[in-house]
């Protein structure tokens, strides 16, 4: 059964016997029975079949029921046996003779096991030692047997309405309005001392039944905490729907229950989950009642847990993950000043934004997990560390989401992946018809040098929104529903590990997406700011015309809405911005509708259903404060850009723009204005976080502790009120650190050599430059470099030039020429040549380049099969397309006929040549011309033709040890004829000269001399 009855809690003190349990009953009914006696329109007949479904009652071998004769207290026995069984009743180990009158030799032994069951639980314990199995159970009797088997209650107050409850013995009267208290008999007149028939007692099992398996507080066995807004309630029994208002905690706002795990039939146990909107205090305990009563077993203590940090890890080349044991505030996980690194070249711990101000850093949904992202490998990033050194990471100034602080936490981490990335996931959308395929990897992948095919055709490899995404568009529609093939290639990891399957090759189908859009949140930002979230990706060019803010009059007021994607977030989150002068009231508040058309579509085109937003839009009258400041050393990136003489990042409270002000000043720990520094007429609002200006310096700052000074009125945030800052001050830290400036790889050659002969070689000359200097062992290294995704062909070097004018020989200018080998380029054209990780002698990593050159086929081509056609003809293949046939073709190649070797000068007296068509297209086709004369004399007649040869000397007639013979007594006619290769013992083909056949390329590069194909 799916349920457990309140009664299996008692059972459960039975002892163990899983062979009597086994073997108590027989096979259970699949499907009730059609008994012959029992007419459909009985009122019992439902309970009859339900029963008899279940297992539990059985008709006779005749095929009838007798509904209507009494049944006995050995056929009781055996249902109950049986229904114990099923519920899990275990029974003694050993059977034993339980009634005096039910031997254990007895010849029924189904009634012998069921005996043991039920005396052994309690649900019949006879009368005298003896079970009477013959005799008819009465009414009365029945009654003790259901509230035993079932564990059936009744309230103390209850008031029993039965007329003839005096008639029933003193000890059966209590077990019959337990009956009454449940339901399971209605009438007034119980006649306690009557027989019962066997379909009355079907309809009381099943009322019984039916009783047992509702579920309440009492089945409650325990409540567990899993987080401050989460508890699981687990329930004996079954509970198929829950509703919220069944549930109630003191002092606690529920806000939903659901069911985690329902009851099955080996764990009969529901599994309840309640989120509650009131935060559950540690260290407090809750009560939950469930439909108004409550056991003591429906209590939870919140367990007091101190905010720590559990683990940090370099989960690849170019991730670190920091978990929690609990959520962590967002501002703080998110600030990059909270995460400081020490490599063994610093002498104190430098945050993530001087290291790093590019860092991505993302916070779980659960916030307990805090992903950090680095522009480039982390190595790289944290200043040139080599790979499999330790460098110390710290974890700092976090708070938990309620508030506490999270301990200070070190630990020593080492980025040496070597683990190759795999694909996870492809995805790919459309209403109709998309160029877009999203590819999910197991850790970032670069996508310089990464080459992919969509059903055979190239596409474009850019990096997606998401750390772990690539983006390929396609210059091809792909339709919905349908299969397409993917082919990757040279895809990389930032430690330079290529995928585990290189190339991957997979399939993937176009994902037909006719759903309508859904708004799950909207969001009041500022008082003229609106978030809208929606469950996927939005086309943000749809909202302006369909979108409107209205007063509680109907009247617009939003002055037109401009709408952009709010970054980060996949395109799911719009941003509207109000563009007219919102009416406030007295208290400074503006109460209205947010309408959103049916015009508005997600990025396949589907429209969403109008619908209306309920909105409350407080004036902002709050001022924008200075949070935090970065330090960005020379040469530094910071969002995307570089400033070569460094900058100071300030960040601001909320999103802000210029005002009037320019006042801006920088001291140093020692008094001093160095506002100089500052190019004041260059600063910026970061556009990838409006939250930051930057302000580029005009020199790099030494190492020591600032005091910048923002004065009144510099920003402004970008409320309706425009509320101007308020001067204050801050510190900015420079820390001691060495160059951070990328070496610059030219993506345009100097010159580009294309070999002029088989002998030349190509060159290629790149410019490349460093303020420091560059590392040559990088530079020098030819894995840096790949031609069409592929590694440089054997044999090739680089060598290096200091160009005139570099202030001295350290490689700070340096034109660096890729030397490829005579015979290495296979054919004509351009070429992408992909050059990574050219480093400075300071560990930086220059941004990968890809350049494009053009090359010309330096390579012989060389002759690759010789087989027989059908046909009996000779056809040579070759590693390439070769010229046509022409005069002098024969002369590069020699034949060895049945052992003996034709001389070049005889090939034309036997063979001629021809260019294949169809299948053959791009290969030569050799006929080999034979001769039949008469006889030995040689004289050549009309009749009599005898003898088959190649006629090496050309004479017209057969000349021993000349001529080649392949065959006498032929029937074939006297002269001329073509030869079937299948006559001869053996031939090979050999490459001797080079004079004639040549490649399609440019150089007409000459075949390849030596090659022997032995063709049979």
């Amino acid at each position: 059964m799916a349920y457990q009855p309140k009664s299996y809690r008692k059972f459960l003190a039975g002892s163990v016997s899983a062979a009597l349990v086994a073997t108590a009953v027989g096979p259970v009914v699949a499907n009730a029975a059609s008994f012959s006696d029992v007419n459909p329109n009985d009122s019992h007949a439902a309970n009859i079949n339900a029963l008899v479904e279940l297992g539990y009652i059985k008709g006779f071998a005749d095929g009838t029921f007798k509904p209507y004769q009494s049944i006995t207290r050995g056929q009781v026995a055996k249902i109950f046996a049986r229904i114990l069984t099923d519920q899990g009743f275990q029974a003694p180990d050993k059977i034993e003779q339980v009634f005096d009158d039910v031997p254990l030799d007895a010849k029924d032994q189904e009634l012998v096991k069921a005996a043991a069951i039920v005396k052994a639980a309690g649900v019949m314990t006879g009368s005298q030692g003896k079970l009477n199995p013959a005799q008819n159970i009465t009414r009365e009797q029945m009654a003790k047997v259901l509230v035993e088997a079932f564990d059936l209650t009744k309230p103390a107050d209850f008031t029993s309405k039965i007329t003839d409850l005096d008639k029933a013995d003193p000890s059966f009267r209590d077990y019959i309005q337990t009956l009454e208290a449940n339901g399971v008999t209605v009438v007034t007149e119980y006649r306690p001392k009557d027989s019962v028939t066997r379909a009355a007692f079907a309809s009381f099992v099943k009322r019984a039944l039916d009783v047992s398996s509702v579920v309440t507080a009492d089945d409650i066995t325990e409540v567990k905490f899993v987080d401050e807004n989460t508890l699981e309630v687990t329930f004996n029994g079954e509970l198929k729907e829950v509703k919220k208002e069944d549930f109630a905690i003191e002092g606690v706002e529920i806000d939903s229950v659901s069911i985690k795990a329902a009851a099955s039939a080996e764990s009969k146990t529901t599994v309840v989950v309640i989120k509650t909107k009131t935060k559950l205090e540690e260290g407090k305990t809750y009560t939950i009642s469930y439909k108004g009563k409550t056991t003591d077993k429906a209590k939870v203590e919140v367990p007091v847990v101190t905010p720590k940090v559990e683990s940090v890890s370099a989960i690849n080349a170019k991730q670190i993950q920091v978990t929690f044991n609990v959520p962590v505030e967002k501002t703080t996980a998110l600030n990059k000043d909270n995460y400081k690194i020490q490599t063994n070249t610093d002498a104190s711990p430098v945050s993530l934004a001087a290291k790093d101000a590019s860092a991505n850093v993302e916070l779980s949904a659960d916030g307990k997990t805090v992903t950090i992202t680095t522009s480039t490998d982390i190595n790289t990033a944290f200043g040139g560390i080599t790979a499999g050194t330790p460098f110390k990471f710290t974890v700092e100034n976090l708070k938990s989401a309620n508030g506490k602080e999270i301990e200070k936490y070190t630990t020593t981490l080492v980025s040496d992946d070597k683990v190759a990335p795999t694909l996870v996931n492809v995805k790919a959308e459309a209403k109709s018809t998309t160029t877009k395929v999203t590819l999910e990897f197991s850790e970032p992948v670069q996508t310089t040098g990464a080459i992919a095919y969509v059903d055979g055709e190239a596409a474009t490899v850019q990096a997606g929104s998401k750390p772990n995404e690539i983006v390929l568009t396609t210059a091809q529609a792909l339709s919905a529903n349908k299969t397409y093939s993917l082919t990757l290639l040279n895809f990389k990891d930032f430690a330079g590990n290529f995928l585990k399957e290189n190339p991957t090759t997979t399939q993937f189908t176009v994902v037909s997406d006719t759903v309508a859009p859904v708004v799950q949140e909207v969001k009041v930002v500022r008082d003229n700011l609106i978030e809208v979230t929606f469950d996927k990706a939005m086309d943000v060019t749809t909202f302006t015309a369909n979108t409107r803010v209205l007063d509680l009059n109907g009247i617009s007021r939003d002055g037109g809405i401009l709408a952009t994607v709010k970054p980060n977030t996949g395109g799911k989150v719009i941003r509207l911005a109000l563009q007219g002068t919102v009416p406030f009231n007295d208290n400074n508040t503006f109460v209205g509708t947010l309408v959103l058309g049916d015009g508005i579509k997600d990025v396949n085109g589907n429209a969403k259903v109008a619908t209306s937003h309920s909105i409350t839009i407080t004036k902002d009258t709050v001022r924008p404060i200075i949070t935090g400041t970065t330090y960005v050393a020379p040469g530094g990136q910071y969002s995307g850009l570089t400033y070569a003489n460094g900058a100071i990042v300030v960040k601001f409270s909320e999103e802000v723009a210029f005002a009037t002000s320019t006042d801006i000043k920088l001291v140093t720990s020692t008094g001093v204005d160095t506002s100089t520094s500052l190019n004041i007429a260059s600063r910026s609002v970061n556009t990838n976080d409006p939250t930051e200006v930057i302000i580029p310096l005009t020199g790099g700052l030494t190492a020591g502790n600032y005091t910048l000074r923002i004065g009144n009125d510099v920003v402004q945030d970008l409320s309706t009120q425009a509320n101007k800052n308020v001067a204050a001050t801050t510190t900015v830290k420079v820390d001691s650190s060495s160059d951070t400036v990328k070496p610059v790889v030219s993506a345009t050659p100097v010159s580009v050599t294309a070999a002029t002969n088989q002998t030349s070689g190509s060159t290629i000359v790149i410019n490349m430059t460093d303020n420091v200097g560059l590392d040559l062992a990088t530079v020098q290294d030819v894995n840096n470099y790949l031609l069409n995704g592929k590694p440089l062909p054997s044999g090739s070097y680089i060598t290096i030039a200091h160009n005139t004018g570099s202030s001295d020989t350290a490689a700070k200018d340096i034109n660096v020429t890729i030397n490829i080998p005579a015979q290495s380029i296979t054919k004509d054209g351009s070429y992408t040549l992909n050059i990574n990780n050219i480093k400075d002698k300071a560990g930086n990593t220059a941004d990968p380049k890809v350049a494009t050159v053009t090359l010309r086929d330096d390579v012989s081509p060389e002759l690759k099969t010789a087989t027989i056609s059908s046909n009996g003809l000779l056809v040579l293949g070759f590693t390439e397309d070769v010229i046509a046939v022409t005069t002098g073709t024969s002369a590069d190649f020699q034949f060895v006929i049945n052992g003996t070797e034709v001389a070049v000068a005889d090939n034309a007296n036997i063979v001629s040549f021809a260019d294949g068509t169809g299948t053959d297209s791009g290969k030569y086709v050799v006929t080999f011309n034979a001769r039949v004369d008469a006889g030995a004399d040689g004289i050549a007649t009309t009749t009599a033709d005898n003898r088959l040869f190649l006629d090496v000397d050309g004479n017209g007639v057969y000349n021993s040890g000349v001529d080649i013979l392949v065959q006498t007594g032929t029937t074939k006619t006297v002269g001329t004829t073509t030869l079937d290769l299948a006559l001869l013992s053996s031939l090979k083909v050999k490459v001797v000269g080079n004079t004639t056949v040549k490649d399609t390329s440019t150089l007409a590069n000459p075949i390849k001399v030596g090659t022997t194909i032995t063709v049979k």
